[in-house]
């Protein structure tokens, strides 16, 4: 539901491939993405301005607020009203005890005594904040002292390194000397961006108009060394591949370091691949050393190289 992971995910081609391996694909999705095409079955979904909802700001905030439907366009259902359907059709009625969405929106409201309309009106409930609640209750913290932990003992009884540590990247001028010499720049990857939510929004032309291209940050001291200017296209290259870009100049940025945007594809190209492989960052990073506790890659330390592409 609402993921491209051809475009989010790292080692896209690794993607395309297991894609292309599942049995029956079923996405959920306000556009066809490149990632849809890979459907079985495309289910239209509701924008948040087409059903009612009861929304908070984050997981972390006091506060909830009502956001009304104002429009309905086409045959869509919205994610909660998918599942709750699914989850009738497979008997999970314990888990699952509403019929429709409105149903969940009146369970979640019980308590209040408020309806939707009620509560609309209201326009917004705020809780009561608890300050320094671990000065009243012993064990706050959820670890086996009920203090903030520096040093973790559940980390070290797990075979974990109790304190952070620092490991070089796989890719580095001291990991790797011999690649750092032919790919002497330090990539950054993953980089989001104002207009854009992850790789929603391509296709909307007034979020378009700010930031129409793919864009890589430079130091003007390094394009300049290369031969650049502001908004030449340019290949990024790794030893897992290469896309292209816009030069953008940063006077903020290392002269050893770039920063790429991410999760870009273009709408206006032709299906099914909407030009996803021209530009996805993610492409520039193959088979990687994973952080052995989190599982995390190291997507802002990947060497390269760059240099001019010429035209688009």
């Amino acid at each position: 539901m609402g993921a491209n992971p051809l475009l989010t995910m790292s080692n896209s081609l690794l993607i395309e491939e297991a894609l292309k391996l599942i049995d029956y694909i079923v996405v959920s999705d306000f556009f066809i993405t490149p990632t849809a095409h890979y459907a079985d079955l495309f289910l239209p979904a509701s924008t948040w301005l087409e059903y009612d909802e009861i929304h908070n700001s984050g997981a972390h905030t006091f506060s909830v607020f009502p956001r009304k439907e104002v429009v309905k366009i086409g045959d869509t259902l919205d994610d909660q009203e998918v599942m709750i359907r699914l989850a009738n059709r497979l008997g999970m009625h314990d888990a699952f005890p509403w019929r429709k969405h409105q149903e969940l929106t009146d369970w979640m409201l019980k308590g209040t005594g408020l309806s939707f309309e009620e509560f609309c009106e209201k326009r917004i409930m705020t809780g009561q904040a608890r300050y320094y609640a671990y000065e009243k209750e012993k064990h706050f913290f959820p670890t086996p002292s009920g203090k903030l932990e520096i040093y973790s003992k559940t980390l070290e009884s797990m075979g974990i390194s109790p304190l952070p540590i620092y490991r070089e990247p796989a890719f580095s001028s001291l990991s790797t000397p011999q690649v750092a010499e032919k790919y002497p720049l330090i990539l950054i990857g993953g980089v989001k961006m104002g207009n854009y939510f992850h790789s929603e929004g391509r296709q909307i032309s007034s979020l378009r108009r700010g930031n129409p291209d793919p864009l890589v940050e430079i130091n003007p001291n390094t394009a300049k060394d290369l031969g650049l200017s502001e908004g030449d296209w340019v290949w990024i290259e790794t030893p897992h591949g290469r896309v292209k870009m816009r030069a953008k100049l940063f006077n903020g940025i290392a002269e050893n370091v770039v920063c790429a945007q991410y999760a870009w594809w273009f709408p206006e190209e032709a299906a099914p691949e909407h030009g996803w492989k021209k530009s996805s960052i993610n492409l520039t990073f193959g088979e990687m050393d994973y952080d052995p506790e989190t599982g995390s890659e190291s997507l802002k330390s990947m060497l390269c190289r760059i240099y001019p592409a010429g035209d688009k």
